[in-house]
């Protein structure tokens, strides 16, 4: 998918979802690779993704408090 595309998709997106729901998808990738990492005792793997994880869900939830529907 080139650029063009990629962000008239996303546009579609944002009419239905909220940008703080789409960031929290993508969070919920990095809590699933969180998960595998500790479960295949990678600590560091696991430090990331989870940080990954509480960071994009956090900002998430401020996009959406600053700019809500």
């Amino acid at each position: 998918m080139k650029e063009k595309e990629a962000k008239k998709a996303l546009r579609r997106m944002l009419r239905t979802f909220t940008v703080g729901s789409i960031l929290h998808l993508l969070a919920d990738f990095y809590r699933e690779d969180a998960q595998e990492a500790s479960r295949a005792e990678d600590a560091l793997a696991f430090e990331r993704c989870q940080n990954l994880y509480c960071t994009l869900y956090v900002v998430g939830l401020g996009v959406d408090a600053a700019s809500p529907r």
